[in-house]
């Protein structure tokens, strides 16, 4: 019998009760259309380089449209070009797109009546919301006066032909967002072969616009000028009908010399019943297009072609009028379109000579027999046509095998000739030339005195096997040159992915297959912000270094000067020099360089200082100037320097410690000789040795009528050993105590050591102070000490933060002086804490280990706009600088064939991944065992990561693997790796190839190999057990009681080790009707997915010694709906998702008490995602809350000076804290309380509560916190990663009402003419899901049409006032909380602040602006989601 766990009298616990919020995490990355836009370009970048290639760019991306921003750049002295690629906005469109052209609109003049009455009129509008700066936007029928002429057509499978543009929403050109200027149903919905949408081509003039189906259909839309108030360039629609499945279709360049207004549309086209491929062009009389029907004159002409062969595509050239190229399996062919003597003649066709493509060298590439040597064309693309009306035209082929061509052919005599440019870069579907720069140059030979015109095309390309990126093309007078300017990552196809999280926060990846054949690849995906690492000593002359510090010789200096490194009794000291150089100058300094340095840096103008455990030095490079101090009987512990000549000392002695200021003093000798000397001013007495100094300065607070800078207050921050943070107020020739917090904790009194300590401060001069334990931990402190002389507060640190960072103890590398808001962090990993607003820390994407870090800021200009650092990496000196954060990074661990599936061998850290090859006729399958750690993009070990191979046979291939773990007393758990194959019959037959027949359980061990090197470890695998099937084993899952369950056709089984006899052994069977795809478990409950029935819950039963004498698996329930699964998860005993092949995804399960379920499965979530997904994970399995990014809260106990405090963990505390300076309440982020409120895990833990009295508020924040909100992550075939998470079911209603309203909204619904509803229920009705992607469009309106939105929901001001209360009862939300949560401060302040002045306290719209207020801040925590919080 099933057992449910008991968890809490919470309904929101009961699977019953699921509601789901799901966006995508990362749009489709798979690029299927492209075309060039004029909308982001400003009109002081045309003033500054009119000439700069700058091009804004659309993707149609599946189910996102995505536009982005080429700048090409200036070329380098060498002549490389270079530029750079910017994402500027994406944004689903709730379809999937299935072409996209750019439209130049003309426009007519404006009425100045008509247009004011018409902008006036935009409240009267009942689907326009509300807002006084509305008609400043783009909106249905209404293009403003400074939106670009230039829109983009888009149709889709909604059936509507679409008008859109964009705009951005401030004059910081940040953000903007996608506008439907027009509308026009040209079609059924769906994706119906003869239905118009599949294509689209538009005149070179912009008059005409042809829109075909796949077979058969042609409309051809007239255009019009329009008036930007009235917008709608649509005259008429016509149709052509043609027989036959339509290949491509082009409008050709019109002849300059044709007096005749018309336009020439070229289609090639297939008809069945010829069994032929034609070519079919429409001569279009544009003359009289307003009444009557069209006049067009049809030429049509057969292409030769081998019957086995195809027209693959069909290409105008702007260059050369009348005239376009078709390309088929093995030539290209120009034909030229003429008229006939007279008027009524139908037009010709001249079909010109071929010219052959280049056969491919199958040899080298072991495809000898695998079909047509010649490669397979994917795209082409031109030039932008030339001004010179006729001229020579280029044009590029790609293809999928990786060749890349360029075709020159000849106006005059139609001549081609072409070259092979690349053949490592596999083109897919889109090919285009963004940007033609020229340069005219002197020839170097001849004796022609004509200036040469050089051609540079950046050209852009796609790949359907694995990143695209953007070329170069520059020509040369001796040849081509051809230059990689940026990539475009692409991780489609994705047939698998797993989840790793590690034991720390920010060290989460997901691994994805990626790619196919020789682009074959693993993709990790990370977050954080990304490292180039710029230079490098080369040498290992670093090792062993026990400090590094980067220094000024004078505080105005822009640059860092030297680079002071210690190591055990020595010291060096290099100089920076031009270009980035290092000179070794420690002869020459006048340190101590027999000495281990514990602190360096400029003490004052042209004065250095070295700190060392007998003392301190000062002295000025180059001259004889020098002082020093001896500790004498003490030991210097720590050091830090305070302000211009004063240094504070910490020191230990037999018994004692103490604090000691230093003061550089200089007199003036007979003979005019400067002398130096450091001078003791202050001393204080410690309780336990300092084991980190960090000083700081505040400016005081007030105005100064004084010019001169305003006199500041001197604060330092000391570490000691009791554990403890001291803090001190410095002045001229005192140490004053101000503060004391304890970090004593029982038992942890030796990992809570402060190792290092620095202070933050933003542009609000709001300070945090970050402290760095010796655990691998950071504690952060709010900063509340005065800004003048006054008494300071109770509590000078509050709000403390723990952050579980790593193992190894933390330090900081910061400017060594003045005021910094971030902080680079090293531990075993590197991190970056910065305050702006939040305290916020990211991971650094840095693999390799630092020993020690410091700032540095260099001359070199590429460096010197990011944060730079010097560090010690693998006793090598490397500068590395940070590129900013990026939310997801990808890096490639290439493999060379197509990965299937991967899984992740936890207990290994290993990677297996199961390859297929390039084998004719069957290909190979390949094991790869795949260390991420070893990854490695130097020359030559790219595929060092690679740590062990493993063949199958021949015809076989893997559909399933899993981790074994089998318990062994007094040892580590014998771990095997199971993998579930089909094998394929080697006599090549169609039936036997398609489908395999029989399969293997395949079981390996993974052990040391003793043939690893030092740095890295061998592994090896070894087979344990091999057992043959009857039919293919699709899916395997462990078990209890260590057992495994596989899927061998319709058959489940479970199988059991055998420990005696050391074999496997079948222990309980059930059939299915249909081949199982996919197990799962929980419990003792199984489900299974199948591509007919498909969910299956199933209960095992344990042989007994009466009842049962052998294992049993009985059948529960099934699925009311047949479903094609793909994959299915177990969440509950009761619960479980799947997702399937029409692209939808769904939850099901059952209940006892529940009539509904009586006899079937039911649903209880599902969506329609539009995109398939072949796999789902659950990530964040871990429960621990101090893994999180965002910290644990403490609390505090009695901490002022003189008394005793503490920190403890008390889970999840209020991040609301009371200032004692301004009587108002803050809060650090609404993320560390909205958490609790928004969201609930979807698995459960374990354990049950002994009795409902547990039940209180006090355990219903500790199961918060043993139960972090997890989310479900879904992976796309095109790429993209969508994300699920669960809802309180007191929250679902809200969210659903604003959705309710949005969908029907034009500022919310579908961007290209779906109905939001019934887009979502194409494979399942939606139920109980809220749809991130539509509800993110909410975030993007200003502060009225907000209003009006939730005007619009009726009810919806009080279900959140409901919402609100419920909290406050419930779950413990205080007052202050709900006070900001409904603040009518605005989220955005530069944006909406004057607009929310009008909502105040005697307002009608007070309550509408708290709502909008709630709803926004809820949003944006559920937009801030990610697979690792």
């Amino acid at each position: 019998m099933l057992v449910k766990p008991m968890h809490s009298m919470d309904p929101d616990q009961d699977y019953a009760n699921v509601r789901v919020y799901t966006r995508h995490l990362q749009p489709p990355s798979a690029i299927h259309q492209a075309c060039i836009v004029d909308w982001t370009r400003r009109p002081k970048d045309v003033a500054e380089d009119p000439q700069e290639p700058n091009v804004d760019i659309v993707f149609g991306k599946g189910t996102f449209l995505s536009l982005h921003k080429f700048v090409a750049e200036e070329a380098d002295d060498t002549g490389r070009p270079s530029g750079s690629l910017q994402l500027v906005h994406e944004q689903a469109v709730f379809g999937k797109i299935k072409d996209l052209r750019t439209l130049y609109c003309t426009f007519e003049p404006e009425d100045i009546e008509e247009s004011t009455d018409d902008a006036m009129d935009v409240d009267q509008d009942p689907d326009i919301i509300s807002s006084k700066h509305s008609w400043d936007r783009p909106r249905l029928g209404y293009l403003p006066k400074s939106a670009s002429p230039t829109v983009l057509v888009a149709t889709s499978d909604s059936g509507v032909l679409s008008f859109v543009t964009f705009q951005f929403d401030d004059k910081s050109y940040s953000r903007g967002n996608f506008y439907i200027l027009k509308e026009v149903e040209i079609a059924e919905p769906g994706s119906g072969y003869t239905e118009a949408g599949a294509k689209i081509a538009i005149d070179p003039t912009s008059r005409v616009m042809a829109i075909s189906a796949l077979q058969n259909h042609i409309k051809l839309v007239i255009l019009r000028g329009t008036k930007r108030s009235q917008f709608d360039p649509v005259e008429r629609i016509s149709a052509i009908d043609l027989n036959g499945t339509i290949v491509g279709m082009e409008f050709l360049t019109a002849d300059p010399y044709d007096a005749e207004d018309h336009a020439i549309l070229a289609v090639a086209f297939f008809n069945k019943e010829t069994d032929r491929y034609h070519i079919a062009t429409f001569h279009i009389g544009l003359h009289n297009h307003l009444a009557g029907p069209l006049s067009i004159k049809i030429g049509t002409s057969p292409i030769r072609l081998d019957p086995m062969q195809s027209v693959l595509h069909i290409k105008a050239l702007p260059n050369l009028p009348c005239s376009l190229v078709y390309i088929d399996e093995e030539k290209i062919t120009l034909v030229t379109v003429e008229r006939g003597a007279s008027p009524t003649n139908s037009l010709k066709h001249k079909h010109h000579d071929s010219l052959k493509l280049m056969k491919r060298d199958l040899t080298s590439k072991g495809e000898e027999g695998a079909g047509n040597p010649y490669p397979l064309i994917s795209a082409c693309a031109t030039p932008p046509r030339s001004q010179i009306p006729l001229s020579d035209q280029t044009l590029y082929l790609g293809s999928d095998t990786a060749e890349l061509y360029r075709i020159n052919i000849q106006h005059l005599t139609y001549g081609m000739n072409f070259e092979l440019i690349t053949g490592d870069r596999p083109v897919g579907e889109v090919l285009f030339v963004l940007a033609r720069a020229q340069l005219k140059t002197e020839p170097i030979m001849g004796d022609t005195n004509q200036d040469i015109i050089l051609n540079t095309d950046y050209l852009l390309y796609s790949n359907d096997q694995g990143d695209g990126g953007i070329l170069a093309v520059k020509e040369e007078e001796d040849g081509i040159d051809l230059f990689a300017i940026t990539e475009l990552q692409n991780t489609s196809p994705v047939l698998d992915f797993c989840a790793r999280e590690p034991s720390f926060p920010g060290r989460d990846a997901l691994f994805v297959c990626s790619g196919m054949k020789e682009e074959g690849s693993i993709k990790r995906i990370r977050s954080g912000i990304t490292v180039e690492s710029t230079g490098s000593s080369g040498d290992n002359f670093f090792a062993g270094a026990t400090g590094l510090w980067s220094v000024k010789e004078s505080a105005t200096d822009e640059f860092d000067t030297f680079i002071v490194t210690s190591f055990i009794q020595q010291t060096k000291i290099m100089r920076s020099g031009l270009g980035g150089s290092l000179e070794d100058v420690s002869e020459s300094v006048g340190f101590d360089l027999t000495l281990d340095t514990l602190e360096a840096g400029r003490l004052k103008d042209q004065i250095l200082f070295q700190v060392h455990r007998g003392g301190v030095i000062a002295v000025q490079p180059g001259t004889d100037l020098k002082c020093s101090w001896q500790s004498n009987d003490s030991v210097v512990a720590s050091a830090c320097w305070v302000n211009e000549g004063i240094l504070m000392i910490g020191q230990i002695s037999a018994g004692s410690s103490s604090l000691v200021l230093l003061k550089l003093a200089s007199s003036v000798e007979e003979g005019s000789n400067s002398v130096l000397e450091l001078k003791v001013i202050a001393t204080r007495s410690l309780s336990a040795e300092p084991t980190t100094i960090h000083c700081w300065q505040v400016e005081t607070a007030g105005q100064s009528s004084s010019p001169s800078p305003r006199p500041s207050l001197q604060y330092c921050c000391v570490g000691s050993l009791e554990p403890s943070i001291l803090v001190f107020q410095i002045t001229k020739d005192q140490i004053r105590d101000v503060y004391t917090e304890s970090l004593a904790q029982a038992g942890l009194e030796s990992v809570t050591i402060p190792h290092s300590i620095c202070v933050l401060t933003d542009n609000d001069n709001k300070r945090k102070v970050a402290v760095g334990l010796r655990d691998g931990s950071i504690i952060s402190y709010d900063w509340n000490g005065p800004a003048d002389s006054s008494t300071a507060p109770s509590r000078v640190l509050s709000n403390p933060r723990l952050f579980k960072l790593g193992i190894l103890p933390v330090r900081f590398a910061m400017a060594n002086q003045g005021r910094c808001s971030r902080v680079l962090i090293y531990s075993d990993r590197l991190w970056q804490a910065e305050l702006k607003d939040t305290f916020e820390i990211q991971s650094v994407l840095f693999d390799d280990e630092i020993s020690q870090a410091s700032a540095f800021q260099t001359s070199v200009q590429e460096q010197s706009s990011h944060p730079c650092f010097v560090c010690i990496v693998d006793h090598d000196m490397q500068l590395i600088t940070l590129q900013g954060s990026s939310p997801y990074n990808y890096q490639t661990l290439s493999l060379g064939q197509t990965p299937r599936r991967i899984l992740d061998i936890t207990s290994k850290k290993l990677l297996l991944v199961a390859t297929v090859g390039d084998g004719f006729p069957f290909a190979e399958t390949t094991l790869q065992l795949v260390d991420p750690e070893r990854a490695s993009n130097e020359p030559g070990l790219e595929k060092q990561h690679v740590v062990c191979e493993t063949s199958l046979k021949q015809g076989e291939a893997v559909f399933s693997m899993a981790e074994w773990k089998i318990p062994r007393p007094n040892k580590s758990d014998a771990v095997y790796i199971c993998i579930g194959t089909g094998l394929f019959s080697p006599t090549g037959t169609e039936i036997s190839a398609a489908a395999p027949k029989h399969g293997r359980l395949v079981i390996f061990s993974v052990k040391q190999s003793k043939k690893g090197d030092r740095k890295f470890r061998k592994v090896e695998m070894e087979l344990r057990w091999a057992m043959s099937m009857p039919a293919p084993v699709f899916a395997i899952s462990t078990f209890i009681d260590m057992k495994i369950l596989i899927s061998n056709g319709s058959t489940l089984k479970l199988m059991g080790l055998d420990l005696e006899n050391k074999t496997l052994v079948e222990k309980a069977i059930y059939r299915e009707r249909w081949p199982i795809v996919q197990i799962s478990s929980s419990g003792s409950m199984i489900c299974t997915g199948s591509r007919r029935e498909a969910i299956c819950f199933y209960e095992y039963q344990a042989a007994t010694a009466g009842e049962r004498s052998a294992d049993r698996i009985r059948f529960i329930k099934s699925a009311r709906s047949m479903r094609i699964v793909s994959d299915c998860l177990a969440l509950s005993p009761e619960f479980a998702v799947g997702v399937d092949l029409s692209g939808g995804i769904f939850g099901i399960g059952y209940s006892p008490e529940d009539p509904n379920c009586q006899h079937t499965l039911v649903d209880r979530f599902s969506i329609h995602v539009g995109e398939v997904m072949n796999r789902i994970r659950l990530t964040k399995l871990w429960p621990a809350e101090e893994r999180s990014m965002k910290g644990v809260a403490l609390s505090q106990h009695q901490t002022a000076v003189g008394e005793e405090s503490s920190i403890s963990q008390t889970g999840f505390s209020s991040a609301i804290t009371a200032t004692s300076q301004t009587g108002h309440a803050s809060i650090e982020s609404t993320q560390l309380s909205l958490d609790r409120w928004v969201l609930l895990p979807w698995t459960l833990p374990e354990e049950s509560f002994a009795s409902s009295q547990a039940l209180t508020q006090a355990s219903s924040s500790s199961l918060h916190l043993r139960t972090a909100p997890q989310a479900l992550i879904g992976g796309s075939l095109i790429g993209s990663l969508v994300g699920f998470w669960r809802l309180r079911s007191s929250l679902y209603p809200i969210l659903h009402a604003l959705q309710t309203v949005m969908q029907t909204t034009y500022e919310g619904r579908p961007l290209l003419g779906n109905q939001h509803d019934r887009y979502r229920s194409l494979s399942s009705p939606m139920i109980c899901t809220v749809d991130g992607n539509l509800l993110q469009q909410f975030m993007r309106l200003d502060h009225g049409q907000q209003i009006g939105l939730v005007t619009k929901a009726v009810g919806l001001e009080r279900l959140v006032e409901g919402w609100l209360h419920q909290q406050q009862e419930t779950m413990g939300m205080s007052a202050a909380e709900r006070e900001i949560l409904t603040s009518t401060n605005c989220l955005d302040r530069e944006r909406e602040s004057a607009t929310c002045l009008e909502h105040g306290p005697s307002s009608p719209d007070k309550g509408k602006c708290a709502t909008v207020h709630m709803i926004g801040h809820v949003l944006a925590y559920l937009q801030s989601l990610d697979w690792h919080q």
